[in-house]
């Protein structure tokens, strides 16, 4: 599984850092901004809770294809 963080999306909430603290960190992007970035390998299950952690939808997942599998076209609105 591959994972990709949106940082137009990531509003810093770090609800990705509660749920998966040993794979996910904020770091600072600008004065009072925060962004999260993937600081250790996981497996699957935790990119996952990550990413269904996420408001805004900023954590991407593919399979090991490249595939998107999350999240779903239907909630982004992608074509």
């Amino acid at each position: 599984m591959r994972v990709h963080i949106d940082w137009d999306l990531c509003a810093g909430a770090g609800l990705c850092v509660a749920a998966a603290p040993a794979a996910f960190a904020l770091v600072e992007a600008g004065p009072g901004r925060h962004r999260a970035v993937l600081v250790a390998p996981a497996d699957a299950a935790t990119l996952w809770t990550a990413a269904y952690a996420c408001p805004t939808l900023a954590i991407h997942l593919d399979d090991d294809d490249g595939r998107p599998v999350y999240p779903p076209l239907r909630l982004t609105g992608a074509a």
